[in-house]
C-alpha cells in the first residue's frame, strides 16, 4: 500500500511539473494578434508599439529621421549672384530671421513655423531695416499671427515660397500686398 501511495504521489508530482512546462511553452506561443486591446505591454514597449502604429497610419514604416529644412536657401534664378541681399532666405524654427522685402530698402524679421513635414508658414515679427522706402508702411498695424508667406519643401531639397502679403485683423492689406511678392516669391535651393 505504501508503494502504491508513493507511486500515485510521484505520478501526481510529475504530471504537475509537465503541466507547468506545457503552460510556459504555450505562453511563449501565444499569437500576439489575439491579445486584447486592453492588455498593454509595459513602459517602453508600449511607446515603441505606439510609434510603430503611428508610422503605419502615416504610411511611413521606415526609421529614417525627418528631414530638417532649417538653413539658408538661395533663389534658383540668382544662383550666380555674388551677394545674397534679396536672393536668399533663412529658415529657422528657433528664432526670427531677416527677410528682404524691397532690395536695399525694406527688411523684416520673420519667424518660420513648421506646419507639416513638407510645409512651413512665415510670420511677420517686426521691421528689421527700413532705408528711405518709396512709401512708409504701417508696421504696427500688421498681424504677427497671420502668415505672410508659405514655404513648400520639395523632395529634391528645394523650397517654394508663396508670398501671401501683410494682414490686418486676418485680412490681407491689399495696399501692401505686393511688398515682398516680387522679391521673395519663387524657388530656392538649399546652400
Amino acid at each position: 500500500m505504501k508503494k502504491l501511495l508513493f507511486m500515485l504521489i510521484a505520478v501526481f508530482i510529475f504530471s504537475c511539473k509537465d503541466g507547468n512546462n506545457a503552460n510556459s511553452e504555450t505562453s511563449e506561443k501565444i499569437d500576439t494578434q489575439t491579445i486584447a486591446a486592453d492588455t498593454l505591454p509595459p513602459g517602453n514597449l508600449q511607446d515603441e508599439r505606439n510609434a510603430l502604429q503611428t508610422a503605419k497610419e502615416r504610411g511611413n514604416t521606415s526609421n529614417a529621421p525627418v528631414a530638417d529644412h532649417s538653413g539658408k536657401y538661395r533663389k534658383t534664378e540668382a544662383e550666380n549672384a555674388t551677394d545674397c541681399n534679396c536672393n536668399c532666405i533663412e529658415i529657422s524654427y528657433d528664432r526670427p530671421t531677416e527677410w528682404c522685402i524691397d532690395k536695399d530698402k525694406i527688411y523684416i524679421n520673420a519667424q518660420s513655423k513648421k506646419t507639416s513635414e513638407s510645409t512651413a508658414d512665415i510670420y511677420f515679427v517686426s521691421v528689421s531695416r527700413e532705408n528711405s522706402p518709396n512709401r512708409s508702411l504701417p508696421w504696427g498695424e500688421f498681424d504677427t499671427n497671420t502668415p505672410v508667406a508659405t514655404v513648400t519643401f520639395q523632395p529634391n531639397g528645394d523650397a517654394e515660397i508663396d508670398w501671401l502679403g501683410f494682414s490686418k485683423n486676418g485680412e490681407v492689406m491689399t495696399d501692401y500686398a505686393l511688398y515682398g511678392k516680387k522679391s521673395l516669391e519663387g524657388t530656392y535651393k538649399k546652400e
